[in-house]
């Protein structure tokens, strides 16, 4: 018997796809596969520094007051590259 431990991610269709290399060639095995939810892991907005539902409470909030900014400078005129 060979114990296989790895961490896998299941996709938003609630799917979760292992591809796991063995030495066995052509022969029948007795699987046994034990799904646990990773205690501790933070979902993928706050892995990347934004909190749950950030976009959400967020997206648009500026359409009645946005930030006010100045017009470009004018640019003197210059000849034209040949």
């Amino acid at each position: 018997m060979v114990a296989i431990s790895l961490k896998g991610r299941v996709s938003a269709d609630g799917t979760l796809e292992l591809r796991i290399p063995t030495k066995l060639s052509e022969t029948d095995v007795d699987v046994l596969l034990v799904l646990q939810p990773v205690e501790g892991e933070v979902s993928k907005p706050a892995i990347k520094g934004w909190p749950e539902g950030y976009f959400e409470r967020t997206f648009g909030s500026l359409r009645g007051n946005p930030i006010p900014y100045d017009p470009p400078p004018d640019f003197e005129s210059r000849e034209e590259l040949r």
